[in-house]
Parts: C-alpha cells; sequence; structure tokens
C-alpha cells in the first residue's frame, strides 16, 4: 500500500512538473510575440498584454520551483515533508495575480477615458491570435494536470492563463474593432471584464491554500469517515481528542483510543494495527498517529484534543533519541 502512494504521488508530481515546464515555455512565446507587436503597434492594449504575460512569467516560476519543492521527500530538517510548498507558492501567485488585476484595471479606466488610436493593427491582431490559441491548449493541459495531481501551484498557474484567454481575446476583438470601425474604448472594456476575473481567482486560490497553511481540520464528511472507520472495530471501546489536517496531497490523522484496560500490550497494539491499517485503506498516504488509553483512565483534554494537565511541560535537550 505504501509503494502504491509513493507511485501515486510521483505520478501526480509529474503532470504537476509538465504543466508547470509547459507554462514556463508558453509565458516565453508570449511575451517575444507581445514585445513585438508592441513596438511595432503601440498598442496600450497590446503593451497591458506583455505586462501581464512577464507576471504570468514570474507565477509559473514560482509554480515550477513550488511544485518541485514540494515533491521532495521528507529529510532531517522537515520530517512531514514538503507538503506545504505549493500552499506557499500559491500565496506569492495570489500577490502576483491581484497585482496584475490591478494593473489591467487601471490600464482599462485610463483607456475608457482616453482613448487611443493604434498603429500597425494587423501585427496587434495576429499576435493576440498566436497568443489566444497557445493560452487556449496551455489551458487546456493544466486541467488535465489539476485533475491527475491537485496541485494547487498549477491551479494558481491556470488561472492567470484563464485570465489571459479573456484579456487576450478581448484584447483581440478589441483591437479589430478600433481598426476596423474606431470603436477604441472596446479594449478597455475587455480588459475590465479580465481585471474582474483575475481578482476572483485570486480570492479563490487564497481560499484553498490558507486552511492548509493554517492546518484546518478535514471537512466533516471525513471526519465522520474516520470516526465510522475507528468505532467499526470491534475492539474499541471508543475514541477522543481527534485531531487532522492536510498539506499538500497528504492527510495527517491522529487521536486517541479508548481500548479495555485489561488488555495485554500486544493484544491493545494488534487492535490498534488493525485501526490504522482500516484508516490507511480509506486515506491512501495519510500520516497517523494513534495513542492507546485504558478506557475510563484516559487524561484530561480540552475540545481539541490538547492536554489540560500539563501547563508547563519541560524538555531536556538530548533526553530522547528523535532520529
Amino acid at each position: 500500500m505504501h509503494e502504491s502512494f509513493q507511485q501515486a504521488e510521483k505520478d501526480r508530481s509529474r503532470w504537476a512538473l509538465a504543466a508547470a515546464g509547459l507554462s514556463v515555455s508558453v509565458a516565453l512565446i508570449l511575451i517575444a510575440a507581445k514585445l513585438v507587436a508592441w513596438i511595432m503597434s503601440g498598442s496600450t492594449a497590446v503593451l497591458g498584454s506583455l505586462a501581464d504575460s512577464s507576471l504570468d512569467l514570474v507565477g509559473s516560476l514560482v509554480a515550477f520551483v513550488g511544485v518541485r519543492w514540494a515533491a521532495e521527500p521528507p529529510d532531517a530538517e522537515h520530517r512531514f515533508g514538503h507538503g506545504k510548498a505549493e500552499a506557499v507558492s500559491s500565496l506569492t501567485q495570489i500577490v502576483l495575480i491581484s497585482g496584475s488585476a490591478l494593473f489591467v484595471a487601471y490600464e482599462s479606466v485610463r483607456r475608457l477615458i482616453n482613448p487611443e488610436p493604434l498603429a500597425n493593427g494587423g501585427v496587434a491582431m495576429g499576435a493576440m491570435a498566436l497568443s489566444l490559441a497557445l493560452s487556449i491548449g496551455l489551458v487546456a493541459f493544466q486541467s488535465l494536470a489539476i485533475r491527475k495531481s491537485g496541485s494547487l501551484a498549477v491551479e494558481g498557474d491556470q488561472a492567470h492563463y484563464t485570465g489571459d484567454i479573456i484579456a487576450n481575446g478581448g484584447t483581440l476583438v478589441a483591437v479589430f474593432l478600433a481598426v476596423q470601425f474606431g470603436w477604441l474604448r472596446a479594449d478597455a472594456i475587455a480588459g475590465l471584464a479580465a481585471a474582474l476575473f483575475l481578482a476572483h481567482a485570486a480570492w479563490s486560490i487564497g481560499r484553498r491554500a490558507l486552511p492548509q497553511l493554517m492546518d484546518e481540520e478535514l471537512p466533516k464528511t471525513q471526519r465522520d469517515r474516520i470516526a465510522d472507520i475507528v468505532r467499526a472495530d470491534e475492539g474499541v471501546v471508543d475514541f477522543h481528542a481527534l485531531r487532522t489536517r492536510r498539506a499538500g496531497q497528504r492527510s495527517y490523522i491522529q487521536m486517541h483510543l479508548d481500548l479495555d484496560p485489561d488488555l495485554t500490550l500486544r493484544a491493545a497494539h494488534a487492535i490498534t494495527d488493525r485501526v490504522e491499517l482500516a484508516l490507511h485503506e480509506a486515506f491512501p498516504g495519510a500520516d497517523i498517529i494513534l495513542h492507546m488509553d485504558p478506557y475510563g483512565e484516559s487524561e484530561p483534554h480540552d475540545k481539541f484534543g490538547a492536554r489540560t494537565d500539563i501547563e508547563h511541560p519541560e524538555y531536556v535537550e538530548g533526553s530522547a533519541n528523535i532520529s
């Protein structure tokens, strides 16, 4: 079971790394195309899109680093692994997405008030059409990678490029309308729509990243499932002090099992192993810690599982072997 989870983690990491690497490559192509188009056309719409793609490149690099870091196995300094690295990288992306939204909104309002004519509109349209096609292809691949990996970093990166699809599509239509019909405010309206989407994307990513960083409990449905599994074992009288969290793809579960006080240590250990195995089957790869208590003699805990009879525990350095 452990080997199958490790293989599944490797597969998820490969999907996430492939998506992150592809997004870096696409960002570089888009920057080059938009830079040429802006120099030749002088379009502020293309300039805004160029700035957005530059932020996308930074975001893609952050996502790539976050995915690679999260895939690193546990080490002496990080014995719980590096699963939170993706959530940390997502916070960086939230800042970038928010900054991009503000910049696009500012440029859009400015162009709405003072519309500017375009030169070499055909070049600008060609660059935006290429950008639109590449962004659509990348977002499609990222959607597949997110389903396969559940990567927060890739999801944050995808938000950039989904915003690009709206912005690039709007810019393409706006340039066409400006060139063909002289409607110079069209790109500003499209830009405001893209800015609103980016702001919503930043909020959505934050809702997923912050709970992991703050060690929020697993959803109630999963906690109820844990309780059902534990109570289904005939050797368990009851349980208490259940605490859970999630980091990356791994769940963490710890609790105290109330067992018959007359059981031998060997028998109690066998029950605990049985419960742990059942939990692993339901939550593959979970990090599970089970403590045995004689029923009716458990230590006092608060409602969140913390001991209440030890106010100032003293730890002597080197008193325990933790290697």
